[in-house]
């Protein structure tokens, strides 16, 4: 697995390449921790480059998703590839995630939800 990472505002973008499985996890997950520790505001994972993700890769997601809510901090998911959609389907959790066709589509939700926050 091998992440690029980019920055749009207070945004962090991970671009994800290869497999989310097993151990893979845990590098994903620690680098976000870190990103956000270092003041990202919201995370995008593009996906677009993911050809498989097991469970316990989706169970990574899952729990860093409540991680990341605790701390404010939105998760989203753009790009997503057929079978990790199909796996997401499967377990219902496309109802759980942010799910996003685009990067862009996704930065302009966070876009949208800031300046509605900034109007209040």
């Amino acid at each position: 697995m091998e992440i690029s990472i980019k920055y749009q505002k207070e945004n962090v973008i991970l671009h994800i390449s290869g497999s989310i499985l097993g151990d893979d996890r845990l590098q994903l997950s620690d680098k976000i921790e870190e990103l956000v520790d270092s003041g990202g505001k919201n995370v995008v994972l593009n996906l677009q480059d993911v050809d498989l993700m097991d469970s316990v890769g989706l169970g990574m997601l899952v729990a860093l998703r409540a991680s990341l809510m605790r701390r404010e901090v939105r998760l989203l998911l753009s790009n997503v590839d057929r079978s990790v959609r199909s796996l997401l389907l499967i377990t219902k959790l496309n109802n759980v995630f942010d799910l996003y066709d685009t990067e862009d589509e996704a930065l302009a939700d966070l876009d949208s939800v800031d300046r509605d926050r900034s109007m209040i």
